[in-house]
């Protein structure tokens, strides 16, 4: 009984201990494929490029099964080289998104395609200078489906 008790003890020590978060771009996950960070209210980066491509296209990346319906979906690279790319699926951020390329491109971002019909397609803008700055939020009282409020600066 007391051995019982001593074990559940350390077991819930162990569980209350905070693990530090240590991101690094291209982090394997425990399936082999390469870790993504999701949008959460609210969410910033500073990209260095973004991927605009069909699910299909991601086969290294951890993407969950429910998303392998959405289609077209970005992710959004960190100019923190230790960061996990940001992926989207919302309409409402790839609409902004998609909106803002050509303004992008006449910045001076390159744009380019990557990969083969047969591998999947993936454009890419590449911000070479002039890193976007995103904020994606929502209000505290939106619910689940809402749309994201979309800041950018840069």
């Amino acid at each position: 009984m007391i051995e019982t008790i001593a074990i559940a003890g350390a077991i819930m020590l162990l569980s209350m201990v905070k693990k530090g978060k240590m991101p690094i771009f291209g982090q394997m996950t425990l399936t082999g494929e390469k870790a993504l960070d999701w949008i959460k209210n609210p969410t910033e980066i500073i990209a260095s490029k973004i991927w605009f491509c069909n699910v299909s296209a991601l086969t290294e990346w951890n993407v969950p099964e429910w998303a392998k319906e959405k289609g077209i979906v970005a992710l959004i690279f960190p100019v923190d080289e230790w960061g996990n790319p940001v992926f989207v699926t919302q309409k409402s951020i790839l609409k902004v998104l998609e909106f803002n390329c050509a303004k992008w491109e006449e910045e001076g971002a390159k744009c380019a395609l990557i990969g083969t019909k047969l591998q999947g397609q993936i454009s890419e803008i590449n911000f070479a200078e002039n890193h976007p700055h995103f904020k994606f939020s929502k209000a505290k009282d939106a619910r689940q489906f809402d749309p994201y409020l979309v800041e950018i600066d840069g």
